[in-house]
């Protein structure tokens, strides 16, 4: 409060008045005026004041304080502060007072309350430390270690499994398989033992032990058919050995007819062209498979190995019916079954007389089936060659167009230019080209695929003394019996050509 308010100087004079009474304190001792007590001055302390207090340095107020009375100066007014037992308070510095006294408190209750967290924060690092030292030393025991390993074997072991569960089904219900086309050759007699294994050569079937097990469970019935079989893996085992056991026959049937003198490559084309077999399966069976344990005539036929396609000329030409996706073994043996009951015994007589056997017949009515512009020159034809053929010393070499006709548009096309197929080529031009110097009488195998005709004029010749023949761009023949009349037809040809 101000020093020069007017209320201080009232309160100064009642208290001058009742100075001489008695004042009660905290510890019941009486005073006279003349005993109480000045206030001591401290000349260092600064005046009490409410603009002097701070909220830090706040003076310990006494219950009461009197100012000291000057008795001279009694009537002249008192300019100093008054404290009472109760003095006025700052209501903004109690307040403040009591924000901090709460900002102790909440001070102390976050303490407290930090330091219970710490102690449950200590307890559960402890029981997680107490718990990651169980998991370290069960992981890093020999226990642990035994059951990691026990388990890495017991996965590979069911994965391998698997895959081999897997494969093993596979070769019977053929699901996600390469859908690919192979060749598969079989042989008369063969047992399931034998088949499966041409089956896994062939990468056909994964397992051929399982597949064994297989078929002794469900045993197909019927024994294999010998041919050659285009056969898939997405077709399952049970399917490939019942297409080797059965023929197959399909409702859609188509009739073909092959002129005579067509080779085997030809007939191959038009089967395929037709949707009755592959031309790749059809050779592959004529080539692969051995039908002499069927046929006689094929048992004879000598040199197999040095001919370009062993059953060339006895694919009898003539109109088959076949199915559409006949078997090329079923399809062969249409083809052979024909031309056994097309020789006849007849044949066979005439043959037997003339000292010739089943496959130089066949070779020379081939000749003669591409010699001959027409049936009626067959015979002739036939006489010619057969002259030469008696007089090897004078005529070793038949020197007949057809035969290197053959070599260079049927045997040619087949092969490539790599040193293997030339040295083919090579052997083929000796074996076949009557104009080769090593191609001494008939060539090694037929060139064509002969009809009746040319076969009754192998085994029926005239009886002529020619021994050579030309034709005209008309197919008109010119036969001579010696060099000279050869190359007068000659200039006759040439000039019937002109």
């Amino acid at each position: 409060m101000a020093n020069n308010h007017d209320d201080y100087n009232e309160l100064l004079k009642n208290f001058e008045a009742k100075s001489s009474e008695p004042v009660s304190r905290s510890g019941n001792t009486t005073n006279t005026p003349s005993q109480t007590p000045k206030r001591p001055v401290n000349s260092a302390r600064r005046p009490v004041s409410d603009k002097s207090r701070t909220a830090n340095s706040r003076p310990s107020t006494p219950r009461y304080s009197a100012p000291p009375v000057n008795t001279q100066e009694k009537n002249s007014t008192y300019k100093g502060g008054v404290y009472f037992s109760n003095p006025p308070r700052d209501i903004d510095k109690e307040a403040e007072r009591q924000k901090r006294a709460a900002t102790g408190r909440g001070a102390a209750i976050r303490r407290n309350i930090s330091a219970d967290n710490k102690k449950v924060n200590k307890k559960k690092s402890t029981a997680t430390s107490t718990q990651g030292n169980k998991f370290q030393r069960f992981f890093g025991s020999e226990r642990f270690k035994h059951a990691m390993v026990l388990l890495a074997i017991i996965v590979v072991v069911s994965t391998v499994l698997c895959f081999y569960g897997i494969r093993c089904i596979n070769d019977v219900v053929a699901l996600n398989v390469e859908d690919k086309s192979v060749e598969v050759t079989v042989q008369a007699g063969m047992t399931d033992k034998d088949v499966l294994k041409i089956l896994k050569k062939n990468d056909l079937i994964n397992n051929r032990i399982f597949c064994q097990l297989f078929l002794s469970v469900f045993e197909q019935d019927g024994e294999y058919i010998s041919g050659v079989y285009t056969l898939s893996p997405s077709m399952g085992v049970e399917k490939m050995i019942a297409t080797m056991k059965t023929d197959f026959k399909n409702s859609e049937t188509v009739s073909l007819t092959f002129p005579e003198g067509y080779t085997i490559d030809q007939i191959a084309e038009k089967l395929e062209a037709n949707e009755v077999c592959t031309a790749s399966s059809f050779i592959s069976t004529l080539q692969n498979v051995d039908f002499s344990g069927e046929y006689d005539f094929i048992e004879a036929i000598p040199d197999k190995e040095k001919r370009f396609r062993v059953l060339e000329g006895y694919i009898y030409p003539d109109t088959y019916e076949f199915y559409v996706g006949e078997n090329a073994s079923s399809v062969v043996r249409r083809f052979l079954n024909n031309f056994d009951n097309r020789w006849t015994e007849e044949y066979q007589k005439k043959a037997d007389a003339m000292g010739l056997t089943v496959d130089e017949v066949i070779i020379m009515a081939s000749v003669l089936q591409k010699e001959a512009a027409n049936s009626e020159q067959m015979s002739t034809i036939a006489s010619v060659l057969y002259n030469r053929l008696d007089r090897p010393d004078a005529f070793p070499l038949l020197q007949c167009d057809s035969t290197e006709d053959y070599l260079l548009e049927t045997i040619k096309p087949t092969l490539t230019s790599s040193a293997e197929d030339t040295q083919k080529y090579i052997e083929y031009r000796d074996n076949y080209d009557t104009y080769s110097e090593e191609c001494v009488g008939l060539p090694v195998g037929a060139i064509a695929n002969p009809g009746d005709a040319a076969i009754s004029a192998a085994l029926n010749p005239d009886d002529t003394s020619y021994l050579y023949f030309r034709h005209d761009s008309e197919g008109e023949v010119y036969y001579a019996s010696s060099f000279a009349e050869h190359q007068q037809n000659g200039r006759k040809v040439a000039n019937a050509d002109s």
